[in-house]
Parts: structure tokens; C-alpha cells; sequence
């Protein structure tokens, strides 16, 4: 399934499925989370809860890492999270 991403207003993004599942991606600082030195940090929320970070290192090189961080009892898994990884163009 595609997901489609777009702006939301409060400093994150959207993503959506057709069948009308909703993620909402929120852009986090990386003080005070121990992730310093990281280029950018995303949580990946779905329905209040925490389900996936994704975050990209500041380096000549950077590498993408996304985590699933959600129970296996949810209506998304990890090859959603891959999806919604490729689909922000990091």
C-alpha cells in the first residue's frame, strides 16, 4: 500500500494509507534525548501512541535508521515504517 505524505501545522507531517490509516510524524530535537549529534530525529505516532523513530546521522554519509518501536497488535508493522521512511526523502 502507498502512503501519502503531506505538511501538517504543527511542525510534523502527515502520512496516510488508503485505507485510511493515519501516522503522524513529528520532528523532535536531539538535546536532552540523548541522540546528539544526529542531522534530524522523527517519532512516528499512530493513534497516541509511539510506534517507530527514524533518524538520520550528521555525517558525510549519513545513514537512515528507522525503529519499530510498537506491539505487533497494531493495524501497521515494520514494512509500513520502511514505506513512510522512503516516502519522507531524507
Amino acid at each position: 500500500m502507498g502512503w501519502n505524505i503531506k505538511s501538517w501545522m504543527c511542525g510534523g507531517y502527515q502520512a496516510t494509507r488508503e485505507d485510511g490509516e493515519m501516522v503522524f510524524i513529528y520532528r523532535r530535537p536531539d538535546w536532552g534525548t540523548g541522540m546528539c549529534g544526529l542531522r534530524r530525529f522523527y517519532e512516528l505516532r499512530s493513534r497516541g501512541l509511539l510506534i517507530g523513530r527514524i533518524t538520520a546521522e550528521s555525517s558525510w554519509r549519513p545513514q537512515i535508521r528507522a525503529e519499530w518501536l510498537a506491539e505487533t497488535d497494531r493495524p501497521l508493522d515494520e514494512t509500513d515504517l520502511l514505506e513512510i521512511t522512503a516516502a519522507l526523502n531524507l
